[in-house]
C-alpha cells in the first residue's frame, strides 16, 4: 500500500467560477487498460499449444487466445468507465489451489491524495481508494512505473476462451476475467474480515458503503470487534450505496429464498442455508413449507458404525408419526445427503433440515450434492444450516420454522431493497465482505462464484456491478475533463490546448470553468444561442473583455480569439 498527496491543483477564480488550465490534448471516453504479461517462455500467455479460433477468438494457439480474452475483458471494462489515466494489470497464469478459477487485487492503496484541474480527489479523508480509482479522482498517476491490478489465473482449468458467450459446461474465462478485474478496481473492501482490522488503521471507500442491519453501524463506524462479528452476520449486511439501492429492483426478482426460524423468539430469524441438488428447489415453491421442527430418530444400526446415530436420518424414522407434515431436522453424517432426504419424504415430512455434526462444528452450511441412485425419491425441499443453529433448534422443543421464498423481498436484498453482501460463517478468506450474496438471482458477476447464465454486461438491468463502481466514486465523465458527466455543462467539451473557432486556430490557450465548459464551449454556446451575428460577435467581446480583466488572457490572446469569432458567420 501507498499513501500519495499530489499537490499540483490550481483555482483562478472568476464571476465566483473556478478555472483551470485544460488538457494538452483531446479526451476521449472511456478509460483505455493495458494487460502486461508476466509469463515465462512456453506457458500462460506464451503457451504454444495449437488451438482452433472459437467464438470470436482468433488467436491459434492456447497463449494466443488467452491474451485476447484478456484484452476484449479489459476492453468492456475500459468502455463501462471513465479515466484519464491509464490503467495497468500485470497478469500470468500458474497452478492455483483447488476450484479457484483466477483472483486480482489492487497494487497499492491510497489516501488523501490531491488532485489536478476539476477533479475531485477523494470524496473522504483518511480513507484507502484502490489504485485505479484513486488515479480516476486524482487525474494523474499517483505511482508512476507501477501497475494498479496484479492478476494470476488458473493454468488447472479448461476455460472456455470464446468471446461470444457460448461456453456450454466450460467456465467462461472472459466472464472469470470481468469478475477479478472488477475486485481490482475497487470492488473489494480492505478489511480483514477475520480479525475486523481495517488496514493501515483507517478504512476504506468499499467499508464505508458496508452496512449492518442488526447494529446500523457501517463498518467505517465500527471497532474492530465489531467489524468482526459483522463479518459473520450472513443475511444482514448490505451494500448502503444509492446507485445499487436505485436500480437493484430492474434486476434482482421478487421472491427471497429463505429458511427461517420462527419461534421461540430467543431463536428465531432468517438462518444461513446451503441447497440441495435434489428435491424441489426453494425457488420453485408456490408457498412456503411451515410448521413445527422435529428432530428425527431413527434406528442407530446396531452401532455397526461409529459415524451411524439415532439422529443422522439413515434409515427409516422410528418418530415418522411425529414427523409427518412437519420439518424434519437431522443432523449431517452417517450416509450421503440425498439418502436422509429420502427417508425424510418416507417418513411423511413436509421439508428437511440438515445440520452440521460435530466434526463440521465450526463448518458453513454445505451445498449438498445427489447421489445419482435417492436423488428421484426426494420429494420435499431439503437444505442445511450450521451446527449452532441446528442445535439451537433441538434445545427448544417445539419450535416453529418456514422453507420458502418471501415474495416482499428481492432475492438478494433487505427488506428495504438494500444489496445483500456475501458474510457467510465462518469467514472465507478473499470472498467474505467483497462479493454480492450468493442468494441474488438474477445471478450477478459479482457473486463469490461464477455462475452459468452471466452476460457480459455489467450494468442494469443486466446486472449492478457498474453501480457499486459508481457508488464508490467511479463517476461517469464522458470528455474526461474532472466534471461528473451529469453535472458537466458540456459532456463533450473541446478540450484544445488553444482556442480553435470553427477551424481558425486563434493561438489563445484554452481555459475549463468549473462546470466543464472550456472557453471555446462558451464561444460555440454563444455563436449557437445569438439571434443574429452582431449580438453573437458582442458577447464573444464582454467574455474576452473580462477574461482580460481578471488577467486571463492577454490583449493579443483577446484578439486572436476575436478575430476567429467574427470570422464565424
Amino acid at each position: 500500500m501507498r499513501k500519495n498527496i499530489l499537490n499540483a491543483k490550481r483555482t483562478l477564480m472568476l464571476f465566483a467560477a473556478t478555472l483551470v488550465l485544460a488538457c494538452s490534448s483531446t479526451a476521449f471516453a472511456g478509460a483505455n487498460i493495458i494487460i502486461i504479461n508476466l509469463d515465462g517462455p512456453g506457458e500462460g500467455f506464451n503457451d504454444p499449444t495449437p488451438a482452433a479460433p472459437v467464438g470470436g477468438n482468433p488467436g491459434t494457439t492456447l497463449g494466443q487466445q488467452r491474451l485476447n480474452a484478456f484484452n476484449h475483458a479489459a476492453a468492456i471494462w475500459g468502455a463501462t468507465l471513465d479515466s484519464p489515466i491509464t490503467i495497468v494489470i500485470q497478469a500470468a497464469f500458474n497452478p492455483l489451489a483447488p476450484n479457484v478459477l483466477g483472483s486480482a487485487g489492487a497494487t497499492f492503496i491510497f489516501s488523501d491524495f490531491g488532485s489536478v484541474g476539476l477533479y475531485p480527489g477523494p470524496e473522504f479523508p483518511n480513507t484507502w481508494y484502490f489504485s485505479s480509482l484513486a488515479d480516476k479522482r486524482a487525474g494523474a498517476e499517483l505511482n508512476p512505473g507501477f501497475a494498479d491490478i496484479n492478476a494470476q489465473f488458473s493454468s488447472n482449468f479448461n476455460f472456455y476462451l470464446g468471446l461470444d458467450n457460448n461456453h456450454g459446461p466450460l467456465n467462461d474465462l472472459v466472464a472469470v476475467l470481468l469478475h477479478e478485474f472488477g475486485h481490482g478496481l475497487n470492488f473489494a473492501n480492505a478489511v480483514n474480515e477475520a480479525t475486523g482490522t481495517n488496514a493501515g488503521g483507517q478504512t476504506d471507500i468499499f467499508a464505508r458503503h458496508t452496512l449492518d442491519n442488526t447494529t446500523g453501524l457501517t463498518w467505517d463506524q465500527m471497532t474492530d470487534a465489531q467489524r468482526q462479528a459483522s463479518a459473520i452476520n450472513w443475511g444482514n449486511v448490505v451494500w448502503n450505496g444509492s446507485t445499487v439501492t436505485a436500480n437493484a429492483p430492474s434486476v434482482l426478482v421478487l421472491g427471497s429464498p429463505e429458511v427461517r426460524v420462527l419461534t421461540p423468539a430467543p431463536i428465531a430469524g432468517i438462518k444461513q442455508f446451503g441447497t440441495a441438488a435434489f428435491g424441489p428447489p426453494i425457488s420453485s415453491l408456490a408457498s412456503p413449507v411451515t410448521g413445527t421442527i422435529v428432530p428425527a430418530v431413527d434406528v442407530d444400526e446396531d452401532g455397526a458404525a461409529a459415524a451411524f446415530t439415532t439422529t443422522d436420518g439413515c434409515s427409516p424414522f422410528t418418530n415418522a408419526a411425529a414427523v409427518a407434515g412437519k420439518i424434519a431436522l437431522i443432523e449431517r453424517g452417517g450416509c450421503g445427503f440425498a439418502v436422509k432426504g429420502r427417508m425424510a419424504t418416507q417418513a411423511g415430512a413436509a421439508g428437511a433440515i440438515i445440520y452440521n455434526q460435530l466434526a463440521n462444528a465450526g463448518a458453513a452450511p454445505p451445498g449438498m450434492a445427489g447421489d445419482g441412485i435417492n436423488d428421484a425419491f426426494v420429494l420435499i425441499p431439503t437444505v442445511s444450516i450450521n451446527r449452532a443453529d441446528g442445535l439451537a433448534i433441538v434445545a427448544n422443543p417445539g419450535a416453529t420454522g418456514s422453507i420458502g421464498n418471501n415474495p416482499a423481498i428481492r432475492a438478494g436484498a433487505d427488506a428495504v431493497g438494500r444489496v445483500r453482501l456475501f458474510m457467510p460463517n465462518p469467514v472465507v478468506g478473499g470472498s467474505s465482505g467483497s462479493h454480492y450474496d450468493s442468494i441474488a438471482f438474477k445471478n450477478l458477476l459479482m457473486e463469490p462464484a461464477i455462475n452459468p447464465d452471466l452476460t457480459h454486461n455489467l450494468k442494469a438491468p443486466d446486472d449492478l456491478t457498474l453501480e457499486l463502481m459508481r457508488d464508490v466514486g467511479w463517476f461517469p465523465d464522458a470528455d474526461l475533463d474532472g466534471v461528473a458527466t451529469d453535472d458537466d455543462c458540456d459532456d463533450t467539451s473541446n478540450l484544445a490546448p488553444t482556442v480553435v473557432i470553427n477551424g481558425c486556430n486563434s493561438g489563445a490557450p484554452n481555459f475549463i470553468f468549473a462546470n466543464g465548459c472550456t472557453l471555446t464551449d462558451l464561444i460555440e454556446q454563444l455563436h449557437n444561442t445569438a439571434r443574429n451575428h452582431g449580438q453573437y460577435v458582442s458577447a464573444v467581446a464582454h467574455l474576452l473583455n473580462d477574461l482580460k480583466k481578471a488577467g486571463f488572457i492577454t490583449g493579443a490572446q483577446k484578439g486572436a480569439i476575436q478575430s476567429c469569432a467574427a470570422g464565424w458567420n
